[in-house]
């Protein structure tokens, strides 16, 4: 018989089967980010999942996908990378786990537990996954909060991997040799 644990394990390694197939088949960095809050929403069993990447022009986050409940009203938002817990999460390269109204710069995110997750590849943040719970919810346990952050360590280095192989399909490489950010938007 198996244990809850045991099946969030294997929803998690699903999960994960899915987005490498998707890297494996060639799909856009937007489908890719897509996928991750899907799946994410899914695992954490909540309404609504955002990504948040940084822009080019100064410290500032914006939420490039949205995914779920009032997921369209959230796209294009912008928070500052140090004053907010989106950033927070970003610039420290840690989860971060709290309630909405405990940071007013996300005042449009419904009230309610949310887990903010770095998108880490090894070598740098390249954005943040976040997933909110229903108004009143409890906040993430411990057990959601690992599966979580092991399932977005892995979606980042799946998505930089397929970043990767579609620059040096392209020939394409940002100036000095380094990887270009990712942009959800094309």
């Amino acid at each position: 018989m198996r244990s809850p644990r045991d099946a969030a394990d294997e929803q998690r390694s699903a999960a994960s089967f899915e987005l490498m197939a998707a890297v494996l088949d060639g799909a856009p960095l937007p489908e890719l980010l897509e996928l991750v809050a899907t799946q994410a929403r899914a695992l954490a069993r909540v309404p609504l999942a955002l990504i948040a990447l940084p822009v080019e022009d100064g410290p500032v986050l914006r939420i490039e996908v949205a995914v779920g409940a009032d997921g369209e009203r959230l796209r294009g938002l912008t928070v500052r990378q140090g004053r907010s817990m989106l950033g927070r999460a970003f610039a420290s390269r840690r989860a971060l786990s709290a309630r909405i109204v405990d940071d007013r710069t996300l005042t449009r995110l419904p009230p309610g537990p949310i887990l903010i997750l770095p998108l880490e590849t090894g070598e740098t943040t390249r954005g943040v996954l976040a997933v909110l719970g229903r108004p009143g919810a409890q906040p993430f346990g411990p057990g959601t909060a690992r599966r979580l952050l092991l399932f977005a360590d892995m979606a980042a280095r799946l998505v930089e991997l397929a970043e990767d192989r579609r620059a040096s399909a392209g020939g394409a490489r940002a100036p000095g040799g380094h990887r270009p950010p990712w942009r959800a938007r094309t």
